[in-house]
């Protein structure tokens, strides 16, 4: 039964769920509050006019919601409020997706997230738990629901295509589907097992992060740069908003939409930044069931045990609109939901590390909360993030590295980057690793921190951690350094003296490392073919000058930029590459060289000219309400605005992605490349006794296309520079340019969808 397909993006885990508990406690103990009669405490529901009125929303000129409650339940239910104001298609559209039930809008092509969805018994379980949860925990996830329905009650022009009523427990439930879209590749199994693949897509995404000490900067205060690379489009997008609790807390950060609080960004005392990595949070199980009296038993220990199997519909829209049910059978044993069948006897069943804990939320709240790096720790402390790692920075001037992950403690003899024998109880978990046991760092000497999805190795200068002490299967990136963590390293050595404005106009380096270590060799190489084949050597030569007379940076007037960009992308193939050369060149130079012609001929066959202007080709267009990168309706014909930034494998630290160019005859032409992967949010943060930030967003905070935000942020983003943020509220008060109840009319425009 071939299941699943996988698009993800993000760069970041849903945050969500609830109550703390140890890592290895067990399912009694997963932040459940009972009676002595073993009864789930009840409280008393939240009334939601009573949150709108204790809840002010102020927008500032960007339209930026900055939200203070007394309480809590106050400040989320505003934040669920503000976002589905802004883009409340989204909101709905990601829910829809968490309640396994994408098909009944998206048609076949929301299937195998369904499908996924239902296997792993997301709703069912998420209901069943919600009442097991903490009812601190409860209570907020009941007032980011609330919000989400206040808007739907204030704005009855809003027609939502499936959720007319957020229930508390779907929050709990898109926190499992986020987790699920984001971690099943870890799974190991071929793209076609993915909910919504697309290869090109997933390489794409990631995130850059640096964390800069003292010692490096002007005023003697630490800084931080949080820098993700989500799809600009679909649940990818990422939403900011600043939210100031009676409670005791101010933080000021981003998240994806749907999300009930930030993933990333600050307090007045700390913060932290996000990047994925790949700690093996996720095994397979090959199950044999080979008695053919007894179809549903399967090997275990020199036994049998039972399998589950159970049938469910899905309603999958056609393409005439009608909505056909269709019947799935299902299979799950002791391991997990069976993903994948192999042969008639041999079914893969699948587990991901805490794939149902209710413990994030109460992870993030702490983070959010804490005052200094001991109570940071304390936090982290409960590894309730699936995968990430974590890169901080603090008022005390503290800089520190985590990579963070719920990694399973395994027996080494086996392989576990394969499908391991599941009759064998030997393949069993044996618990988790505990944070003290994962690779970190903390105030390294050379006085930098950086990661860009790459190795824990080098993660800075000096104090790395020692790779030997770490079991193999634990970091399964430990050989990956990819150019742009090199890139990063050599701008950070170069820092010294540093202040905010400098850093500012760091996070938007273009330097491509490849173009500046590579084509130097190249250089001798030509003389080299020179000797051997010299009409070849003759035919490249103008095309490499032009690229050894550039400075290796990619402006918008540069033309080697745009030669450098195609060359690479034959060498090392189209769309999103890697960093490993195509074998075809690999081991011929002349080839390669001959790759640099065949880019240049069809530079000039696209545009007239192999020498086209970078900012003339590359360009940033949104559109609205679009849940999947391949639906994009891009027309050169539009308004659009040129795009900075380069492939991350090339090593450029402000890391862009575009769409191919397209030439179908008589039906459709693209010339331009239009972004579609790229910072989706930028912070740049000084830690002293009031702390500094400068962020932005791609295009903007509103996502409809009358929203006067939906593209206000995106000349920041092609001018390459950030906007000021407001975080203390008497800035907020001063500069916002207007406030409001949430279902009152907002001050910089109302949308009408």
């Amino acid at each position: 039964m071939t299941l699943f397909r996988m698009f993800v993006g993000l760069m970041f885990a849903a945050c969500l769920t609830a109550a703390w508990c140890p890592n290895d406690a067990t399912a009694g103990d997963l932040g459940i509050f009972l009676t002595s009669e073993n009864r789930p405490v009840t409280r008393k529901p939240l009334d939601a006019a009573a949150l709108a009125r204790s809840v002010t929303i102020y927008r500032d000129s960007y339209g930026v919601p900055h939200i203070e409650s007394p309480t809590d339940e106050g400040v989320l239910f505003g934040f669920a409020y503000a976002q589905a104001e802004d883009y409340f298609w989204q909101v709905e559209d990601s829910y829809i997706l968490s309640l396994g039930r994408y098909s009944e809008v998206h048609g076949g092509r929301g299937l195998n997230s369904d499908l996924l969805n239902h296997a792993f018994e997301i709703v069912p379980r998420s209901k069943a738990d919600f009442a097991r949860v903490n009812p601190i925990d409860q209570g907020l996830m009941e007032a980011f629901a609330l919000g989400l329905n206040q808007y739907l009650a204030t704005h009855p022009e809003v027609k939502p295509r499936i959720i007319t009523h957020f229930e508390p427990w779907h929050v709990l439930a898109f926190g499992r589907q986020m987790t699920l879209e984001m971690c099943f590749r870890y799974t190991r199994l071929q793209n076609n097992y993915l909910p919504r693949s697309n290869q090109r897509i997933w390489t794409a995404t990631g995130s850059n992060a640096w964390a800069i000490g003292p010692s490096r900067t002007k005023s003697g205060n630490a800084m931080l740069v949080v820098n993700p690379h989500q799809p600009w489009f679909g649940f990818g997008q990422l939403y900011e908003a600043h939210l100031h609790s009676g409670a005791g807390w101010n933080f000021s950060g981003a998240t994806i939409f749907g999300n009930p609080v930030p993933s990333l960004g600050h307090n007045a005392n700390l913060g932290w930044a996000l990047t994925t990595n790949e700690p093996d949070i996720a095994d397979l199980w090959r199950e044999t069931f080979d008695d053919a009296q007894h179809p549903l038993r399967y090997k275990y220990g020199g036994e049998y045990r039972d399998a589950t199997q159970w049938k469910e519909t899905i309603s999958v829209r056609s393409t005439e609109g009608m909505l056909e049910p269709r019947e799935f059978t299902f299979r799950k044993t002791h391991h997990g939901p069976i993903v994948s069948k192999e042969d008639d006897q041999h079914f893969l069943s699948a587990r991901i590390a805490d794939m149902f804990n209710m413990l994030m939320m109460h992870e993030l709240m702490a983070m959010m909360k804490a005052t200094n790096l001991q109570e940071f720790q304390s936090a982290t402390a409960m590894l309730q993030f699936p995968f990430m790692n974590i890169i901080y920075a603090d008022r005390a001037k503290n800089i520190s590295f985590l990579y963070g992950g719920v990694i399973a403690r395994r027996d080494p003899h086996f392989d576990w980057s394969k499908p391991v024998d599941g009759s064998d109880p030997a393949t069993e978990w044996q618990g988790f690793h505990t944070i003290s046991e994962l690779p970190q760092l903390l105030n390294p000497p050379c006085g930098f921190i950086q990661n860009c999805n790459s190795t824990p190795f080098t993660t800075s200068d000096d104090g790395n951690p020692d790779r030997k002490k770490f079991p193999p299967y634990m970091v399964e990136d430990k050989d990956d350094d990819k150019r742009r963590a090199k890139m990063s390293r050599q701008l950070l050595r170069e820092m010294h003296g540093l202040t905010f404005e400098q850093l500012q106009k760091a996070v938007f380096d273009t330097t491509c490392y490849w173009a500046q270590h590579e084509l130097p060799n190249y250089a001798k190489e030509l003389k080299e073919l020179k000797k051997t084949d010299l009409d070849l050597a003759n035919e490249v030569q103008p095309y490499l000058d032009h690229l050894l007379a550039w400075n290796c940076k990619i402006t918008y007037d540069s033309t080697a930029a745009t030669l450098c960009t195609a060359w690479y992308e034959e060498l090392y193939g189209a769309g999103y590459p890697g960093e490993t050369m195509q074998v075809k060149y690999a081991a011929d130079v002349s080839l390669q060289l001959q790759a640099l012609i065949r880019a240049a001929d069809n530079l000039e066959r696209l545009h007239g000219s192999w020498k086209v202007k970078w900012g003339d080709v590359h360009r940033m267009m949104r559109k609205a309400n679009i849940a999947d990168l391949i639906e994009l309706p891009f027309d050169d014909r539009a308004p659009s605005l040129p795009c900075p930034g380069g492939h991350g494998p090339m090593g450029v630290v402000l890391t862009q992605y575009y769409s191919p160019p397209m030439q179908i005859p008589f039906f459709r032409s693209l010339r331009k490349q239009y972004g579609m992967i790229g910072p989706t949010y930028l912070g740049v943060y000084e830690f002293s006794n009031q702390v500094r930030g400068a962020t932005l967003l791609n295009f903007g905070e509103g996502g409809e296309a009358d929203s006067p935000h939906f593209f206000d942020q995106a000349p920041l983003l092609s001018e390459q520079r950030l906007k000021p943020e407001l975080f203390t509220l008497e800035d907020v008060h001063k500069k916002a340019i207007g406030s409001y109840h949430p279902g009152k009319p907002r001050p910089d425009g109302k949308l009408k969808k």
